[in-house]
């Protein structure tokens, strides 16, 4: 195997995490508030607190992000199931 020369390594470096969403914009990518995530959350039987709510997105398979916008950091959730095919 032939070795890279480390500036090429720089260059093909993955993020760690999925929290970047610019780099994993797709068209059929669904973007959610937190408002939106929280009342199919209370569909559900969720207690209305911050930590169920976040929890139950998890195991449903949502992404959270976080965006600043305007000095306002906001909360986005990206659905996992789209993006898996």
């Amino acid at each position: 195997m032939e070795l890279l020369p480390l500036q090429y390594h720089r260059q093909i470096i993955l993020p760690h995490r999925l929290t970047d969403y610019k780099l994993f914009r797709i068209s059929k990518m669904e973007e959610f508030t937190y408002e939106q995530i929280r009342a199919k959350a209370l569909k559900q039987g969720v207690k209305d607190n911050k930590v169920h709510i976040g929890l139950w997105a998890n195991l449903n398979n949502y992404l959270k992000t976080r965006r600043k916008e305007n000095g306002k950091v906001s909360t986005y959730y990206i659905s996992l199931q789209k993006l898996a095919y």
